[in-house]
């Protein structure tokens, strides 16, 4: 896994299938594949986006922990939870990930922080933002395929 989001909650998402519903009702794309049980420290999560295949990882960690990663970010005191959420470095595992925990949050009422931009998101902003990700999809995957298709006309020498 290559890319990371930390979810600090109060309270975990009880089942893949509450994670699913809340997914659902959010109108997001991801689906997850197993319908194995959360109550684990780490969690391998297959799930798929878009008709592809994603593999995330659930995995409990500290509050300390993150706030050594983010040291000028101003966290609550005290989180009883604290998950990072790891997902392959595709562009359907980025919206995935940030479907999912977006999906998470707005369930169980947190806090979000990624690697990228630093900064905490509540649950409404995390919503936003994987809402302007899914919107911006077919225009990354257009760009992709354009330089992919550039890749592959250029000569080998």
């Amino acid at each position: 896994m290559s890319m990371e989001i930390y979810l600090l909650t109060d309270e975990e998402v009880p089942t893949i299938q509450a994670w699913q519903k809340a997914i659902d009702a959010l109108g997001f794309d991801v689906r997850f594949v197993d319908k194995q049980p959360l109550q684990t420290d780490e969690i391998r999560l297959r799930a798929e986006c878009k008709g592809k295949p994603v593999l995330m990882e659930l995995e409990k960690t500290s509050l300390a922990g993150v706030r050594d990663i983010f040291p000028d970010v101003a966290f609550p005191d005290h989180v009883t939870s604290v998950h990072a959420l790891y997902w392959s470095k595709t562009l359907e595992g980025g919206l995935a990930a940030y479907q999912a925990a977006a999906a998470y949050l707005g369930l169980v009422k947190g806090l979000m922080i990624d690697t990228e931009e630093g900064k905490l998101k509540t649950p409404e902003s995390a919503i936003e933002l994987a809402r302007k990700m899914s919107a911006e999809m077919p225009m990354l995957e257009a760009a992709m395929a354009e330089i992919l298709a550039k890749i592959a006309a250029k000569p080998r020498n």
